[in-house]
């Protein structure tokens, strides 16, 4: 068997070295090629970041460096042939979206056509020719989502397919306002919006849509830092799960507010409203066994101690209830100490009152100065100073 050439590490993939065996090659080329890597990094970069201008600035940078390779190399026209189709390919990808590409890469059968239509150069009609001939074309069960959008796009006439996807861009702009209070850019909107089609993300009440604002959402909250301001569900759930943890006397600090928020809201987390209060009532129930079994969501700690929050709210003249935090010295040792067995008890709330009035906050209080008002005037009563 004849010995292979060698290729050479600089090479152009895929290709022997083409200025012969063990020479290196033209500095020139080396360049050029370093440029077209970059440019490829450049445009790969862009796309992750989602900038229109960033893509399209990297575009024209490939392309040059690709133009002057190929000028280097004194390239035939049969290169400049073979670079217009995938061209034409490239801009069809890009027509359908990501999520042609996408599809192309898990369907065995669509990648081979792809590559087919590819090598020798179809046109677009001839595609879509070729396409609806697939299997999967005719099986709805690979992709329904992925043919009434093709056949809307393509089959219907350009009015409908407008509607359709303006209608797309406002069900996203609604959800992504009423759930975070987040603002999606107009060319994000639209790319998003053939996704919604093409992937079904309406199904299950918005599920794949909800998942895709969820990441969006995390992208947004790290890009603005502290200047993001979030609203809509996000922060009602937020408040509402921050309430709860102080009704149930239960720390809980802005991170795992902000986490498990944001986890309730995704579809993909696995973690729903109720697990979150589950948890909250668990670690209440360990805090206050006293309270054990009778938590619940519409039941909370300060629910069933109710009455010795009013009453120390009173002795200590704060402004409400509210105003009582769970965590209060007074209230831990009336929730937790154990009674003459050593069980779980609730203090009796005559004991209760004894308790406030050896703390040092009620010395300073109207209530304090009127009990030692009454204490003096009955002293001297007593005593004869007064009739």
């Amino acid at each position: 068997m004849a010995d292979q050439p060698r290729t050479d590490p600089d090479a152009p993939s895929g290709g022997p070295n083409p200025s012969g065996r063990g020479r290196r090659k033209p500095e020139a080329i080396r360049i050029a090629q370093r440029d077209i890597r970059l440019a490829e990094q450049a445009l790969k970069d862009a796309k992750e970041l989602g900038s229109a201008t960033g893509v399209t600035a990297a575009e024209k940078r490939l392309k040059e460096a690709r133009q002057a390779l190929r000028t280097i190399q004194n390239a035939d026209p049969g290169e400049d042939r073979q670079d217009a189709r995938r061209d034409f390919m490239q801009d069809y990808f890009e027509r359908l979206g990501p999520e042609a590409a996408s599809l192309a890469k898990r369907d065995p059968e669509l990648r081979k056509l792809f590559d087919q239509a590819i090598r020798e150069g179809w046109d677009e009609a001839k595609f879509d020719s070729e396409l609806k001939k697939t299997d999967w074309w005719r099986d709805p069960a690979k992709g329904s989502s992925w043919q009434n959008a093709f056949r809307m796009e393509f089959e219907g006439s350009p009015g409908q397919w407008n509607e359709v996807l303006e209608d797309a861009k406002r069900t996203i702009r609604k959800l992504a306002d009423d759930t975070y209070d987040m603002v999606i850019d107009e060319a994000t909107l639209t790319k998003m919006a053939r996704r919604y089609l093409y992937q079904g993300w309406g199904k299950n009440d918005n599920e794949g849509l909800r998942v895709w604002l969820s990441s969006q959402f995390s992208k947004q909250s790290e890009a603005g830092g502290d200047k993001f301001k979030p609203g809509g569900l996000y922060t009602s759930t937020y408040n509402t799960l921050r309430d709860a943890a102080r009704a149930y006397g239960v720390d809980r600090d802005g991170g795992w507010l902000d986490k498990t928020t944001r986890d309730i809201l995704n579809p993909n987390s696995g973690y729903s409203d109720d697990d979150a209060w589950n948890e909250l009532i668990a670690e209440a129930e360990s805090i206050y066994p006293v309270f054990a079994g009778k938590l619940s969501k519409d039941r909370s700690v300060r629910d069933l101690g109710a009455g010795y929050i009013n009453q120390l709210y009173r002795r200590l003249e704060l402004g409400s209830p509210d105003e009582v935090d769970l965590t209060d010295p007074l209230l831990r040792k009336a929730f937790t100490t154990p009674n003459e067995k050593g069980e779980p008890a609730l203090m009796p709330l005559w004991q209760f009152e004894q308790e406030i009035k050896k703390d040092g906050r009620w010395q300073y209080t109207t209530n304090a100065l009127s009990t030692y008002s009454q204490i003096g005037s009955d002293l001297a009563r007593m005593m004869g100073f007064v009739g």
